[in-house]
């Protein structure tokens, strides 16, 4: 048995085997003598251990997607998430939106609560943010500052003269995942969608019948309004 332990030893030594290193420890250390030279020409001839593996990442599931969670239990990695200049990813704690800035953040948390602190003194119309007060502004005064190059036409808002070009290029970069049909602004792509969920968020106050468009409930309250 000592002959066999003998061996094995041997072979391992001569042939750096892995098993040697794992059940015996590291090999023995062999001077040799050009280490003498190169420590003299100011070269490190000690061997550095390469670093350890960094420990697997832990994930966690935020509004149907699988972000890393770092060592700061900051979640990161999220579809769309965008940091900040501090570093951080301000997320939507309901549906797993991320925003670089925290009153963008603070914005799209009204979608949910349905706060609308901003409102029109002319109709009494509200909104949730400031700058689709002042867009609808220009619906009582009439003005359109912003203008199409190819066509002349005006509108109040820029964000329309962006939607009304892809009229005139065709483009349709808003695509549904559960019919492949494509359009050219994301407002339309979520009405649609509604179409696959029935969803319907938006309610009469009066009779509780629920919509799944703003329109449909404008134009039905128009029935209550002409009834009384």
């Amino acid at each position: 048995m000592s002959v066999n332990l003998s061996m094995n030893m041997t072979m391992g030594v001569a042939g750096w085997e892995p098993s040697y290193a794992t059940q015996w420890g590291p090999p023995p250390y062999h001077h040799h003598p050009q280490e003498d030279l190169y420590a003299s020409a100011g070269y490190a001839t000690d061997v550095v251990a390469p670093p350890p593996p960094p420990p697997p990442a832990q994930h966690q599931v935020v509004g149907g997607q699988v972000g890393a969670v770092s060592q700061g239990g900051v979640v990161t990695g999220v579809q769309g998430a965008v940091r900040g200049s501090d570093g951080r990813v301000n997320l939507c704690g309901i549906c797993g939106k991320a925003y670089a800035r925290p009153s963008t953040l603070k914005t799209h948390l009204r979608t949910h609560s349905g706060e609308r602190p901003y409102r029109c003194l002319q109709c009494s119309k509200c909104f949730s943010q400031a700058a689709n007060l002042t867009a609808h502004l220009r619906t009582h005064s009439g003005e359109k500052p912003f203008r199409c190059p190819v066509c002349e036409r005006r509108f109040s808002q820029s964000s329309s003269v962006t939607t009304h070009m892809r009229t005139h290029s065709g483009e349709r970069p808003y695509r549904c995942c559960l019919c492949k049909k494509a359009f050219s602004d994301s407002s339309t792509l979520t009405k649609h969608l509604r179409t696959h969920s029935g969803e319907k968020p938006y309610q009469c106050r009066l009779c509780l019948l629920r919509f799944s468009q703003s329109g449909n409930l404008n134009r039905h309250m128009r029935v209550h309004a002409n009834a009384s």
